[in-house]
């Protein structure tokens, strides 16, 4: 495979592609009580494929064992969390899950995967 090829894209060929939803963070307000509420997009249709992360790996990325986490990979550029701003989020499987981080090969190879935790009315 040489960069430019897109993997992802030929793979989602092979299997079946997965459906999320996307929301797109629109900027953030603090609130009443001083907390920073993030803001949505309406949603839009994206698909790719949804892989969960391995509980063995959760130490050695460093993740919270009381959380869940995903990867999604799909060939739409989604922004993860960064200083000052708040990341997208996706809904599938029933639940809304944040972009955390970002493996970004979308100038490369026309894809991403993206570290996605799952977060509640708790969160």
């Amino acid at each position: 495979m040489t960069p430019g090829s897109n993997l992802l894209a030929q793979a989602l060929t092979v299997i079946a592609p997965q459906l999320a939803q996307y929301w797109a963070a629109t900027g953030r307000e603090v609130n009443t009580v001083g907390i920073y509420v993030t803001s949505f997009a309406e949603p839009v249709d994206v698909y790719g494929s949804i892989q969960p992360v391995p509980r063995a790996l959760y130490e050695k990325y460093g993740l919270d064992f009381n959380k869940n986490y995903v990867t999604f990979y799909t060939t739409r550029a989604i922004d993860d969390v960064f200083r000052g701003r708040s990341g997208d989020q996706l809904t599938f499987g029933g639940k809304r899950w944040q972009v955390e981080s970002s493996n970004d090969w979308q100038f490369v190879d026309g894809w991403n995967g993206l570290l996605c935790i799952e977060v509640t009315a708790d969160d």
